[in-house]
């Protein structure tokens, strides 16, 4: 693997002078370190590297120490009660079996919950044509795909890098936060070790640590289980957002 810097924000007044970290990923790299040491895959644009990844604040779970509260355990007995069919497919499986249908639903649902598709067609085809990504837990209700999450799965880690559900329609449809739990229950039954949630920036991030143990998030330098530091640092993302 090969680890370099660029150029990132700067604040002079504070005498802080930002480098981003990335890390391009060889055939031969295992991805269980490359997640351990803080980086994320990199899918912001449709070209350059296949396998670059980037350092950032991401968040894990421990799958050992999960542990549901009460509130959000409530909350998922209300998902629970729309009786969806949980599957798992290689991403060649899942493909070849429903892939015209996921990228129409896809930016579907992503405009309905988004106002526009943050994916465009060319980015989220090298997302799903591409590594890392190698699994796909999927839902069904009465054989009618309803929602899909793209997951990077290897020796004891899995990633749920990027979910789309229906939601919009006139119909009432299972709430978008079930579908995170129900991945971590899936998890943990299949004996993995680390599920990684993406970053952990912004108040709008706390959904993916609410009623849940077993947290960690990478400051910098090592994986952080203090949660009270967690929300700090997420509520100076906002007042630097100015939200």
């Amino acid at each position: 693997m090969h680890i370099f810097r660029s150029e990132g924000p700067i604040s002079y007044g504070e005498y802080q002078f930002g480098y981003c970290q990335w890390l391009e990923r060889a055939p031969e790299d295992a991805l269980p370190p490359i997640y351990a040491a803080g980086y994320l895959p990199f899918s912001a644009g449709p070209e350059g590297p296949l396998n670059r990844f980037y350092m950032a604040r991401s968040l894990r779970i421990r799958l050992c120490d999960l542990h549901i509260r009460k509130d959000r355990r409530y909350d998922h007995r209300q998902w629970a009660a729309f009786l969806l069919e949980r599957h798992c497919a290689s991403r060649e499986a899942f493909m070849e079996s429903s892939g015209r249908e996921a990228r129409a639903l896809a930016r579907k649902w992503m405009e309905a919950r988004f106002g526009e598709a943050y994916l465009d067609a060319q980015r989220l085809e090298r997302i799903l044509n591409g590594p890392p990504l190698s699994d796909v837990l999927y839902w069904k209700k009465h054989d009618r795909l309803v929602a899909f999450a793209l997951l990077v799965r290897e020796n004891g880690l899995v990633h749920y890098w990027y979910v789309f559900y229906e939601n919009g329609d006139s119909k009432p449809t299972a709430p978008g936060h079930g579908y995170l739990v129900d991945f971590l229950l899936w998890a943990r039954e299949n004996g993995l070790e680390h599920a990684y949630l993406g970053t952990a920036y912004g108040i709008k991030s706390r959904y993916k640590t609410r009623g849940l143990s077993g947290i960690e998030f990478w400051d910098g330098n090592q994986w952080d289980s203090d949660r009270a530091r967690l929300r700090l640092l997420q509520e100076q993302d906002a007042l630097r957002a100015g939200t």
